[in-house]
């Protein structure tokens, strides 16, 4: 399933929030769209917008600025209002999974447009009317209170999830039987060079190590970054048997000169 993002308009309705909307422009850029509608808005310009809009100030710049809901949607296609109250209007209903499935098919050849409301008071009646649908996102409480720029990251995510959401799957490459063997191995050098001790022994020692990278699905790179750990340990302390071996050799050396010169100098005759 593809989407042709072109044909999707974020319309707010009089929002007053310069931090709201500059958050709602976020939301837009982070999931791949940039029609941005903004319906009698606050100050959308202001410095506290431009903070909230991090990275995407162009969706911000770009913004077009209409007087009424109206003149917003008059070219559109397919209008979906978006409400948290119960309404009395016969319109067919949607949450945002379902009304993701509805347009993304639509937007190759017509304008859609999801449209918010105000910050505290949401939509009028009159203003849904002008609406082909009504979409509410589900929630636990009878009275929700999520924020505006919230409601407008769920709607554009479910958009970007319906379309991409098989291609971000990740992707594991687990370790095989044979790297986490090398790694178990690398540990027990690493702790026998310390002089660690298992309190019963070395096999199931390592028996619940591997237990517990078992339950972590362990990738290559995280064997590779375990190695990384234990080559960092391995280097200090060779380094540290290093520095011992130098001091008692210089120890050695200054007694073995000692015995072989036994006078100081102030001792010996001129």
């Amino acid at each position: 399933m593809r989407i042709n993002s072109k044909n999707v308009f974020i319309v707010l309705v009089e929002p007053k929030s310069p931090g709201n909307i500059g958050a709602a422009a976020r939301a837009l850029k982070t999931m791949g769209f940039q029609n941005f509608i903004l319906v009698n808005p606050g100050d959308h310009q202001a410095p506290e917008a431009q903070w909230m809009a991090h990275a995407s100030e162009e969706v911000l710049k770009k913004a077009v600025v209409l007087p009424t809901l109206r003149e917003a949607v008059a070219d559109k296609h397919f209008v979906v209002a978006t409400t948290q109250r119960e309404r009395s209007f016969h319109l067919p209903y949607y949450n945002p999974q379902e009304l993701a499935e509805k347009i993304i098919p639509i937007t190759f050849k017509h304008r859609i447009a999801l449209v918010f409301g105000r910050e505290q008071t949401g939509l009028t009646n009159e203003e849904i009317s002008l609406c082909d649908a009504v979409s509410t996102i589900p929630s636990h409480t009878h009275h929700p209170s999520l924020n505006l720029s919230q409601a407008v990251m769920i709607y554009c995510y479910e958009l970007f999830r319906t379309v991409y959401g098989e291609l971000q799957k990740y992707n594991w490459r687990l370790a095989t039987h044979q790297e986490l063997e090398s790694l178990y191995k690398h540990l027990q050098q690493s702790l026998k060079k310390v002089g660690f001790i298992p309190m019963d022994s070395w096999e199931n020692f390592i028996l619940r190590f591997s237990r517990l990278l078992g339950r972590a699905n362990t990738e290559i790179r995280d064997v590779q970054v375990w190695h990384k750990i234990l080559d960092s340990f391995d280097q200090y302390i060779d380094q540290i048997e290093k520095n011992k071996e130098e001091l008692n050799t210089r120890k050695s050396n200054k007694a073995t000169a000692k015995v072989k010169d036994p006078q100081s100098p102030t001792e010996k005759k001129l």
